[in-house]
């Protein structure tokens, strides 16, 4: 029973872990690639990726654009916007009553705007490149209400976001907290207040009701240039949502062009598909994981154990190289005492060939006798002796010659 108590807290401890990860997992994808914290009102650029609405316009200001006008952050009903494009204020046309800015006129005395028009270029941080944003800038980048669902859903879990929420219809001092949220009143209610204002029978009574939020968002995408558009089409060639009346510029032609729902359908089959082969894997991937970390330490083991045998022969080499050093020297050493005293001893026998300086004067002077019989008669045994010390001569020159 403790054994199966313990398994089930090992698990339970495991899933948390596991749990903790991927939470931890899902806050990096959150961020915003320009201020590194969790998006805020993001906007989808032309390559896809999501910043934040205030970080974008900082950033093309800091770029030398001219500043864009934004809505105030959505922190309340009132400064939500109520339509589903690029997060900026659409600007109303003129009156005909008013008059006209310089520059746009075609009645006389007025020039037609002259010049091409510029185009923001938005330096995207994990693209790595200058992303074209059109003309209008931000106003033709559609706000993602999929990822602020999925930050609010985060911070939910995560408790970030547990500040209470208050009714807005209590009168003080006695306001409740919210306890449900209208999407169509964008408003937050108490539940006394919810069933006044929203009473059985009655229109308001069909409303969508939704958990208490300072985020109202609008419920449809509509299309950035055509208000009050849904947004119904989706470019395959241009990868961009399109309203029906997009859908007859001629910059599609030849394009495909899904429904939303198809493609819906179809970009969803593709993601649940890659994502069930992703999580199958997802255990041999951990195990390659922990082969991988096994290799590692073993690795280091190995470096630590062949470093020490590197230094152990490294100590036996050097004390190899000092034993044979030293007998070397001994031998070298000996050698040159004994070929000392060789050296020595030929120089003493050279000099006493010195000391018969007498013998070769008396010989010299037996050279010079002319007598034949007296010669031969005194030079026999002057021969002798100079016979005997030519023989002595003749052996201690040759090992020096050899030498």
């Amino acid at each position: 029973m403790a054994e199966m108590d313990l398994k089930t807290a090992t698990s339970a401890m495991e899933a948390l872990v596991r749990a903790t990860s991927n939470m931890k997992s899902l806050e990096h994808e959150l961020h915003c690639p320009v201020c590194k914290e969790i998006v805020k009102q993001p906007v989808v650029l032309p390559c896809l990726h999501s910043v934040c609405l205030l970080c974008a316009s900082e950033v093309l200001v800091a770029n030398g654009y001219p500043p864009p006008e934004l809505p105030p952050e959505p922190n309340s009903p009132a400064s939500t916007p109520n339509t589903r494009s690029p997060r900026q204020a659409r600007p109303h046309p003129p009156s005909p009553s008013m008059p006209r800015s310089p520059g746009y006129g075609t009645y006389p005395g007025r020039r037609r705007k002259e010049g091409p028009p510029l185009v923001m270029m938005f330096p995207c941080i994990p693209c790595g490149r200058d992303v074209e944003l059109g003309e209008k800038g931000l106003t033709d980048c559609l706000r993602n209400l999929t990822l602020e669902r999925i930050v609010e859903r985060y911070r939910h879990t995560v408790s970030l976001g547990s500040v209470a929420v208050m009714c807005q219809f209590c009168k003080p001092p006695q306001t409740l907290e919210a306890t449900k949220g209208c999407a169509d009143c964008r408003s937050n209610f108490c539940n006394e207040c919810f069933k006044l204002y929203h009473p059985w029978g009655t229109p308001r009574a069909q409303h969508e009701h939704i958990q208490p939020t300072l985020n109202f968002r609008p419920k449809v995408l509509t299309c950035p240039e055509h208000d009050q558009e849904k947004l119904q089409f989706y470019c395959r060639s241009c990868q961009r949502l399109l309203c029906p009346l997009c859908k007859l510029r001629r910059i599609h032609t030849g394009h495909k062009i899904l429904p939303v729902a198809q493609a819906y359908q179809a970009l969803k089959e593709k993601i649940t598909k890659e994502m069930n082969y992703i999580l199958s894997n997802q255990d041999t991937v951990l195990a390659q994981i922990t082969q991988l970390e096994s290799s590692i330490t073993q690795t280091e083991v190995n470096s630590v154990s062949a470093r020490e045998q590197l230094a152990q022969s490294i100590r036996d080499l050097t004390a190899a190289l000092a034993e044979r050093h030293a007998s070397l020297t001994q031998a070298l050493e000996g050698a040159r005492q004994k070929r000392g005293e060789a050296l020595a001893a030929q120089v003493a026998e050279r000099r006493g060939l010195l000391e018969h300086a007498g013998l070769m004067a008396f010989t010299s002077e037996l050279l010079k006798e002319t007598d034949q019989p007296c010669f031969v008669q005194a030079s026999r045994q002057t021969h002798n002796r100079t016979a005997l010390l030519g023989m002595l001569s003749g052996a201690w020159v040759l090992p020096c010659e050899g030498k």
